[in-house]
């Protein structure tokens, strides 16, 4: 794909890097205010010069950009089928916005673009198309931990190819990560006129655009919209069939809240409401959808969800607009995420509840899902008759369809439609046999946070990832293989240098006993359940390493107060004299006697395997930067302090690398050649006026070339914290990030 013309950048105005931390006052490089005092920020582009957003090489430099295949991993909170043929688009609480491309049968990241700065413009609180130009987009974009919990409007025509960033933030609030992600859509489009919009806040209210979200106008319900569960107005919905040929006119509006009306209709395009009293009080709806026929469907549960409903309170609700009567056509009470209609008949629906775990075909507990032919007269539980399939990605096998808050049926195509889940999107297309096949429908959405990583010479990749424990794959664009010990988040993992099927990981939580071990190259794992901490019945979380042979593990737990070092698997433990509050650890690839560690405040050497540490009084550390080994070198080591700095004695003394004005993290990859030095990677900027960015050097740091531009920013290495080399292929770098998955760069051949 081309860019068209408009490529947002956010960039900070300030960078105070060389002690390693980030400040990050964002400002426009190119923008300016509305007369609504809305700000409006975008970069022009010469369209010579421009890539995808998604895919593509740098201008600069001829890089390629991917993302390491493993699939899904996170909540896709709405799904959306259009007009068009094989056109649907997918937002998700933390990884952007995606659109399903049907020549590679893959879905497409809308967000490569997203800064470091502004990464909470990845978590997406509503999603809607122009009805009939369904290349105009709109996302509702926004989490209130990042970016000082800006909310912006990303206005696209090309299909989410390039967006114009409208700043929201003055007058409603958005959080794509929030509890009730799953609801909506908060914003809707006229159908007639796709100039007008109507966005709801969590706070703030709803507001409305008339000239396609430059500008926007407060518009008073009648009625406080902020609620106590911070999710204000949850769904707005527009008849198309009111007003006249320029515009409708009837509008209605959710409030995510119980004991007081929470729906609201509009008869003159927003000036004045009243609430529907035929509708429930006691419960919150989730979606509403209008049906061919003019009546509108409620999917209700008691709260917001995705997860907190009470799962036997809720109902699905059909309204009529002529006689304001509300009629439960519900198969049972339970919470329910969706209800959606055929276009060409509505007494055909399908149906889905929220946050049930009931047993699903594959043996995994999640949803129930429904379909009626009369109207909701009588209800088919699929649960019992459908079938469930990976659609390619294996690990999926052992997940279910859960938290399924959005469905879509495809106006093209009725007997196809799709569910989000806590893990991906699932599709079946025959929902209405006596046997629905669903598979997953995930390819090309990544949106795991990935922890740490390693890549292992002559070896596998492997990770440790939040919430889906971690994978090993031989290519990073072919779907790995989860570990099969299936152990829940992982922060750490090693691999031993010099014996590359021993590997180590550490996670879980105050319930688990958090680190494993493989000396079969994952094949099978061995829980250590012994605590290293004093007193402590569960160690969890925190760093790990291995000795080069694999003998003694060293773990530096989130609960401990130090490093602890085992060469019995576990049977027994020992505590690092003098590493205090260490956070981050590794091992000399060649001599066992050397161990190096972190933690926001210190580095530390051990020249006894581990038994005693000595500070290294000569870096001033504000950062929890990992120290970064060099494979096949004794003692050399790099590490992200005031700057990058390198040590060639054992971390006994650093040398600063003076091209290197600001460095966030750092790794290292294959040479081109057997004898070169290794290729440095790192996140930060040579030049103190450099963008900050992704850039790698092939001369031990002498030289440096930028890697990714404004395109390719993924919202920067994010939880994870690293950027690494492959040391397999010569030119690949890795990127973690939070919730766009693991990113990779491949030098152009």
């Amino acid at each position: 794909m081309k860019l068209k013309k408009i490529i947002p950048i956010f960039l900070a105005a300030s960078i105070a890097l060389a002690s390693g931390c980030a400040q990050t006052e964002t400002t426009s490089s190119a923008g300016g205010q509305s007369d609504t005092g809305t700000s409006e920020t975008s970069q022009t582009l010469d369209e010579s010069s421009t890539e995808s957003n998604s895919s593509g090489s740098t201008p600069q430099s001829n890089w390629t950009f991917g993302q390491v295949a493993m699939g899904g991993g996170g909540f896709v909170s709405g799904v959306f089928a259009t007009k068009e043929e094989g056109l649907y688009y997918a937002r998700t609480d933390v990884g952007g916005a995606y659109r399903y491309d049907k020549e590679s049968e893959r879905w497409k990241t809308l967000s490569a673009w997203v800064s470091e700065d502004d990464r909470g413009l990845l978590g997406i609180d509503g999603l809607a198309f122009a009805e009939n130009e369904p290349n105009k987009l709109y996302l509702l974009a926004g989490t209130d931990y990042f970016s000082n919990g800006k909310t912006c409007l990303l206005i696209s025509d090309d299909y989410g190819d390039t967006f114009e960033v409208v700043e929201l933030t003055d007058k409603i609030k958005a959080h794509g990560n929030g509890m009730g992600r799953g609801n909506g859509e908060r914003i809707a489009v006229d159908p007639k006129n796709s100039d007008i919009i109507y966005i709801g806040g969590r706070t703030g209210g709803m507001i409305k655009s008339t000239d396609g979200g430059k500008t926007f106008t407060a518009i008073d319900m009648g009625t406080k919209t902020t609620t106590s569960n911070g999710n204000g107005i949850c769904s707005i919905l527009i008849d198309p069939n009111s007003g006249d040929d320029g515009s409708c006119t009837t509008v209605y509006a959710a409030i995510s809240r119980t004991g007081e009306p929470g729906l609201y209709c509009s008869k003159d395009a927003g000036e004045s409401w009243t609430a529907v009293e035929s509708a429930p009080q006691g419960l919150m709806i989730q979606r509403m959808r209008m049906r061919s026929d003019g009546k509108i469907l409620f999917a209700y549960a008691d709260t917001e969800g995705p997860w907190n409903n009470n799962r036997a309170s809720g109902r699905i609700s059909l309204y009529d607009p002529e006689t304001g009567e509300m009629t439960d056509i519900s198969p049972k009470k339970q919470a329910y995420g969706d209800v959606v209609s055929d276009p060409n008949d509505p007494n055909k629906m399908v149906a889905c509840t929220e946050n049930l775990y009931m047993l699903q075909p594959n043996g995994a507990y999640g949803d129930e899902f429904y379909t009626t032919t009369d109207g909701g007269k009588t209800w088919t539980l699929l649960n019992d008759v459908m079938t469930m399939s990976d659609g390619g990605i294996e690990w999926i096998n052992t997940a279910s369809m859960h938290w399924s808050s959005c469905l879509c049926i495809d106006p093209n195509n009725t007997d196809k439609i799709m569910t989000v889940s806590g893990n991906g999107i699932f599709a079946c297309d025959n929902i209405w046999d006596e046997h629905p096949e669903f598979y997953f429908n995930s390819k090309g959405i990544e949106e795991t946070v990935p922890l740490e990583m390693v890549s292992i010479p002559g070896g596998k990749l492997i990770t440790a990832i939040g919430d889906y424990d971690g994978f090993a794959q031989d290519d990073a664009a072919e779907y790995g293989t989860v570990h099969n010990s299936v152990a829940g988040s992982m922060q750490g993992i090693a691999a031993a240098a010099q014996a590359p099927d021993v590997w180590v990981k550490c996670g879980g939580d105050e319930s688990t006993p958090g680190l494993w071990y493989t000396e079969d190259a994952g094949k099978t794992w061995v829980n250590i359940k012994t605590s290293p901490v004093e007193d402590s019945k569960v160690s969890h979380g925190g760093s790990v390493a291995l000795s080069p042979d694999g003998s003694v593990i060293y773990w530096a737990p989130d609960n401990g107060v130090g490093l602890y070092y085992t060469s019995d698997r576990g049977k027994t433990w020992n505590t690092s004299e003098g590493a205090f509050s260490v956070k981050k650890v590794a091992c000399d690839p060649v001599n066992p006697d050397y161990v190096y560690a972190s933690s926001s405040g210190m580095f530390y050497y051990s020249e006894d395997g581990g038994k005693t540490f000595t500070m290294n009084n000569s870096l001033s550390i504000f950062t929890l930067a990992k120290p970064i080994v060099e494979p096949g070198k004794e003692g050399k080591v790099y590490f992200a302090a005031m700057g990058l700095q390198v040590s060639e004695d054992h971390g006994k003394t650093f040398t600063r690398v003076e091209n290197v004005a600001a460095c966030l993290v750092v790794g290292l990859g294959r040479g081109k050649n057997d004898g070169d030095p290794a290729t440095i990677f790192i996140w930060g900027k040579p030049k103190a006026d450099d963008e900050l960015g992704l850039y790698w050097s092939e001369d031990e740091g002498k030289t440096w070339e930028r890697i990714n531009d404004a395109q390719h920013q993924y919202g920067g290495p994010g939880n994870g914290n690293f950027v690494y080399g492959d040391f397999n292929v010569y030119g690949r770098c890795y990127m973690s990030t939070v919730g766009m998955g693991l990113v990779y760069a491949d030098l152009a051949e």
